[in-house]
């Protein structure tokens, strides 16, 4: 319906978002070509909720998260510990 022809199957996307949004009040913001533009309004403050988090974004299979930087898992979730935006790309 909008136009995703990337990474990852749009179900997976939208389960997660929901998700998200229901738990941390994420929007998407923005959408364009590969890339999605997250606002968080709840993001968490607690690092172990942080790392269930990270791993969540490693399902979304995004480029970013997964391959371009390779990020070590512990310092990208301590990253989202209190960040209110999300960045996701898919090459």
């Amino acid at each position: 319906m909008i136009g995703w022809t990337d990474s990852p199957p749009m179900p997976l996307m939208g389960a997660l978002l929901r998700s998200w949004e229901e738990r941390f009040g994420a929007r998407v913001v923005a959408a364009y070509g590969g890339e999605l533009y997250v606002s968080v309004a709840r993001p968490p403050l607690d690092p172990a909720h942080a790392e269930r988090l990270a791993l969540e974004h490693v399902l979304s299979t995004a480029d970013n998260i997964v391959d371009d930087p390779p990020t070590p898992f512990p310092e990208y979730a301590r990253a989202l510990v209190g960040r209110t935006e999300w960045r996701f790309w898919w090459d």
